[in-house]
C-alpha cells in the first residue's frame, strides 16, 4: 500500500512539475520488434511493407546500452506479429536482463499461431517470473466470428485466436501471467458491439476496447479511412456505443472520462481533455531504428541511419519543442486511450471533477 501511495505522488509530481526543470526520464516504453505479419488487416497496412533488414539480438542490446532506458518500468512488445520471429525469447530476455528497473512487460499478439505463441509464453513466463517481471499476453479480437474474420482478412482468424486464449489459459496455472483481449472499434464492427461485449465477457479475461485511428506514420492508413472509419451513416450507432462505455462504474473508475471525452469529441466535435502519457514519459522505437514520441506522429529520428544514440534523439532540443506543439496539433482530435488511465490516476483532479460536475475538463492543450 505504502509502495503504491509512493508511486502516485511520484507520478504526480512528474507529471506537474514545471517545464524549467527539463524533460524527464521516460519510464514506457514501446517496441515494434518486427514489421513480419500474417494479418491482412482492412484497417492497416503494415502486411504490405517489404522489409528486407531488421535489428538483431546483438544490435537491440548494444542499442539498449543507453542510458535512455534507465528508468523504464513498462515495457510493451509489438509488430506486426511478434511471434512469428523464430527466436523471440531471445530478444525478449535481453530486453529484461538490459532494463533494471522493468516492473511490467506486454506482448501484443493476433493470436494466429497457437503453438508458436504458447511455446514462447511458457518460457518468456518462467524468466518474468524469475525476475519479478509482471506478464501480460494481450491478443486483438475484434469481434465474434465471421466479423473478426473480415476485419483481420484471414478467413479462420477468430477460430485461431480464441484458440490461442483457451491454450493459454491452461498453461497459466503456475506461470502467474495475464492475458487480456484488446478489441478495435471500426465502422465495420460497430453494430455488433453488444454481441462481441457479450463474448469478451464470456472469456473470464480482462479486455478493452480502442476506436481506430488513421496515421501517415506506422500503419500507413489514411486512405482506408472511407473504408472504416465512422462517416454519418454510422455516426449514431457509434455515439450510442461511447455512451454505454462512459456509464459509472464505480468511484475509482477513471475509464469513464475518457470515454466521456471521446464522446464529446465525437458527437460535438469537441477537442481531446484526456491527457497522454506520451507527451511526457512513453516513447516507442522500432526495428528499423526509428524513434517516435508517438505512433500517430512522424519519427523524431533514427538512430542507425544517424549512428546517433536513442537518449540522443529523444531529448535533442528541437524534438522537444516539436513534442510541446502536438497537442496544439495532433492530440487534439487523438483517440487513443494508451496508457491514459495511468495518467488520469496520476492527474485525478480532471476525474474527480467530473464525477462531481459531470462537466469534462476545460478545453484547452491537454497536459498542460
Amino acid at each position: 500500500m505504502i509502495n503504491e501511495f509512493n508511486k502516485l505522488i511520484g507520478g504526480i509530481w512528474r507529471y506537474k512539475r514545471p517545464d524549467i526543470f527539463g524533460p524527464v526520464n521516460p519510464r514506457s516504453l514501446m517496441v515494434n520488434l518486427t514489421y513480419k505479419c500474417n494479418s491482412k488487416c482492412i484497417m492497416c497496412h503494415i502486411w504490405k511493407r517489404e522489409i528486407k533488414k531488421e535489428m538483431t539480438v546483438l544490435e537491440w542490446k548494444k542499442t539498449l546500452n543507453d542510458s535512455v532506458f534507465r528508468e523504464i518500468r513498462d515495457l510493451t512488445v509489438s509488430g506486426g506479429e511478434i511471434f512469428l520471429l523464430p527466436n523471440l525469447y531471445e530478444y525478449i530476455k535481453v530486453f529484461i536482463d538490459k532494463l533494471p528497473k522493468l516492473k511490467r512487460l506486454t506482448l501484443n499478439t493476433n493470436g494466429f499461431l497457437t503453438e508458436k505463441i504458447v511455446a514462447d509464453v511458457r518460457e518468456i513466463a518462467i524468466i518474468c517470473k524469475k525476475k519479478g517481471v509482471k506478464l501480460t499476453i494481450s491478443i486483438s479480437i475484434d469481434g465474434k466470428g465471421a466479423v473478426h474474420n473480415e476485419i483481420r482478412g484471414i478467413k479462420d482468424g477468430f477460430e485461431r485466436a480464441e484458440k490461442t486464449l483457451n491454450e493459454l489459459k491452461k498453461i497459466n496455472t503456475n506461470l502467474n501471467f495475464k492475458i487480456s483481449i484488446a478489441s478495435l472499434l471500426l465502422k465495420n464492427n460497430i453494430e455488433n458491439f453488444g454481441e462481441t461485449k457479450k463474448w469478451l465477457e464470456s472469456t473470464g479475461v480482462n479486455f478493452s476496447f480502442q476506436i481506430v485511428g488513421f496515421h501517415e506514420t506506422f500503419v500507413n492508413n489514411l486512405e482506408t479511412e472511407k473504408m472504416v472509419g465512422f462517416g454519418k451513416d454510422s455516426q449514431v450507432t457509434l455515439i450510442k456505443v461511447l455512451d454505454e462505455l462512459s456509464q459509472n462504474k464505480g468511484s475509482f473508475d477513471l475509464e469513464q472520462y475518457y470515454w466521456s471525452d471521446l464522446k464529446n469529441m465525437h458527437k460535438n466535435g469537441k477537442n481531446r481533455t484526456t491527457p497522454c502519457p506520451f507527451l511526457k514519459d512513453n516513447f516507442v522505437i522500432d526495428s528499423l531504428g526509428d524513434v517516435y514520441y508517438c505512433l500517430s506522429v512522424k519519427p523524431i529520428g533514427n538512430f542507425l541511419k544517424e549512428k546517433r544514440g536513442v537518449g540522443e534523439i529523444y531529448f535533442d532540443s528541437k524534438n522537444i519543442k516539436f513534442r510541446k506543439q502536438l497537442p496544439l496539433d495532433k492530440c487534439k482530435n487523438c483517440n487513443s486511450g494508451c496508457d491514459a488511465m495511468r495518467v488520469l490516476a496520476f492527474d485525478f483532479k480532471r476525474a474527480a471533477w467530473y464525477k462531481l460536475s459531470g462537466k469534462l475538463w476545460k478545453q484547452g492543450p491537454i497536459n498542460r
